[in-house]
């Protein structure tokens, strides 16, 4: 998780850009708190993409109530809203549980699809917060005169493919789960040639069934975002099934 200055909270509204559809991802509550104040992003971290490889990765997001301003001070934010955003990795959009991003509550942010070039791309954002001011005593939200422009704080890479197909051959394949051992959540992936239905199945040394998760496979590499809150510490095994087949492996939660 990351403290938020005032450049930084362009970030939480560059997906608010008005052609885009509304994403259908869920907003990490348990894991991404505002503990830094004021505003949050998690993760901070943005993987690496790969040319012609499909991307997805969501962010959740808690945005600031309030920035600096050298000549009028604190300034408490009432919503932020976007008007424009550029130096996008050709081949990748972003969407949003919402189009407009207010104070005190958290969102989250969908980036996906298939990158076409490789580069380092600084994402360029111009957004115009709205304020609350006070004017003989009474509080009154305006459009802030200056938007806001940040164009250093959300870095995305795409890589050339390294020219060795570590799935030659194989139409279904497990990837490693990262952070394995882990403390709260995990990412546990597999590869696939067909689009499907795909399941993910947790289970203690007993063989009782501690978590189920279904997602619609693309070909390509899929990911299951898995939330351990629940699973007491200890060696799990998970299970992926999809389009006939299975594959099993093991699961470490730490204290």
């Amino acid at each position: 998780m990351k403290h938020f200055d005032l450049h930084i909270i362009t970030i939480f509204v560059l997906i608010a850009f008005p052609r885009l559809l509304l994403s259908q991802c869920q907003p990490d509550t348990v894991n991404c708190k505002d503990v830094l104040l004021p505003g949050e992003i998690c993760p901070v971290v943005v993987p690496d993409g790969t040319v012609n490889i499909h991307y997805e990765q969501v962010f959740t997001v808690i945005p600031p109530s309030s920035f600096y301003s050298i000549t009028f001070g604190t300034l408490e934010i009432a919503k932020i809203v976007i008007d424009s955003v550029g130096n996008l990795p050709p081949g990748l959009t972003y969407t949003t549980n919402s189009d407009t991003f207010y104070v005190d509550t958290a969102y989250c942010i969908l980036l996906s699809g298939t990158p076409t070039k490789s580069g380092t791309y600084d994402l360029s954002v111009t957004v115009t917060p709205y304020i609350y001011i006070n004017i003989g005593g009474n509080k009154v939200l305006v459009k802030s005169d200056t938007p806001v422009v940040d164009d250093t704080s959300l870095t995305i890479i795409i890589r050339e493919p390294s020219g060795v197909d570590e799935f030659k051959g194989k139409t279904f394949a497990a990837l490693e789960a990262i952070p394995n051992p882990f403390e709260l959540t995990t990412r546990i992936g597999f590869y696939t040639t067909n689009q499907g239905l795909f399941e993910l199945q947790v289970y203690n040394l007993l063989g009782q069934q501690s978590y189920h998760e279904s997602i619609t496979g693309i070909p390509g590499k899929n990911y299951f975002n898995f939330n351990g809150i629940d699973l007491k510490p200890g060696t799990y095994l998970y299970s992926i099934y999809g389009n006939g087949n299975s594959i099993t492996k093991k699961l470490i939660r730490l204290q």
